[in-house]
């Protein structure tokens, strides 16, 4: 995001801006003063013979090109400034990791886990800074990258709404996943010339699930891996206690109780934050802090500042030699 703020570094020296007008104020009252100075004079055709013509509004204009002059270089003595903003792409990249396994098909959240999901997924993407990308990556019992790290909100969205169920769950497999997709990107960015702090992460990790691991690597491992790149992971506990789903092949009723305390221990080893979420209110608040934590993970925006003196000044000498040049060649019968 960037945003233009108009400013000065000296702004009190504005106020040199009421002698230029005092100026204005002597010009207009000698014009007065002698209009009625020749009205005051009998004689008028003697007047004639004895005055030079004078060149009327040329001299006004000269005279309002002179004032115009001294008002921007007023300005330009006060140091104008533009202020840009900026944050560059190598720290903005939020991984969303999105639970696609069957326990997400309870209904304890209306109308069930994965499209209370979805749609809070989707608010909080199209939330996101627009100069932040956001990948996402699903997982079950695999891992898929849906989305790498792209600033198009559409594709992202296109992708959460086709996400669909499947058996287990690999949390540890896809924050391996993310951790490596994070760091090459980062990689790339600097390979490309983009120069990257050092002192920042390549980027952050949000995931959602509502259970723990039961395939693949553990939990744990995965977690160790983002921390070992500095990648803080924001975890979203969300679902209930009271979860249930049918087993596709026995027919059955499974109880699927959300299970935090995995998230919590991920959430603490790699510096981010944990969040319990029972239904798609509470997930949305959810986001909401994930978001408001991010600013500082990914880094505070830059400020640049370019000084504008020089254009202002320029301007003001540009304005002053036209009223010298303007002076000499109408006035010159005065001079």
């Amino acid at each position: 995001m960037i945003a233009i703020i108009p400013d000065f570094l000296e702004p009190r020296r504005l106020w040199l801006l009421l002698v230029v007008a005092a100026m204005a104020a002597a010009y207009v009252a000698s014009l007065t003063w002698r209009k009625a100075a020749q009205v005051r004079f009998t004689k008028v055709d003697l007047l004639d013979r004895v005055a030079p013509k004078r060149p009327r509004w040329r001299r006004h204009l000269i005279a309002l090109i002179q004032l115009a002059g001294l008002a921007v270089a007023v300005v330009a003595i006060a140091r104008p400034v533009e202020r840009t903003s900026e944050r560059t792409k190598s720290e903005g990249r939020i991984l969303v990791l999105f639970d696609v396994s069957l326990s997400m098909e309870a209904t304890d959240v209306e109308p069930n886990r994965l499209e209370a999901a979805k749609d809070a997924a989707r608010e909080f993407i199209d939330e996101v800074d627009d100069d932040v990308e956001v990948g996402l990556v699903s997982f079950a019992g695999s891992v898929r990258v849906e989305v790498e790290p792209t600033l198009d909100r559409d594709r992202v969205n296109r992708r959460i709404e086709g996400l669909e169920l499947d058996l287990s769950t690999a949390i540890g497999d896809a924050l391996n996943v993310a951790t490596r997709l994070l760091t090459d990107a980062a990689d790339q960015s600097e390979e490309d010339g983009v120069e990257r702090d050092e002192d920042l992460a390549p980027g952050a990790i949000v995931l959602l699930t509502d259970g723990e691991t039961t395939f693949g690597r553990p939990t744990a491992d995965g977690a160790a891996e983002a921390a070992d790149a500095g990648i803080p992971v924001f975890t979203i506990a969300f679902g209930t206690t009271d979860g249930t789903i049918i087993d596709p092949d026995s027919g059955q009723v499974v109880e699927v109780p959300v299970r935090p305390e995995e998230l919590e221990l991920v959430a603490e080893l790699t510096g981010g934050q944990s969040f319990e979420a029972q239904d798609g209110n509470e997930l949305a608040d959810a986001y909401d802090d994930v978001r408001d934590s991010l600013g500082d993970t990914l880094g505070e925006e830059i400020e640049i500042t370019k000084e504008l003196t020089w254009r202002w000044a320029l301007g003001a000498f540009i304005l002053l030699a036209v009223a010298w040049s303007l002076s000499l060649w109408w006035l010159r019968g005065l001079i």
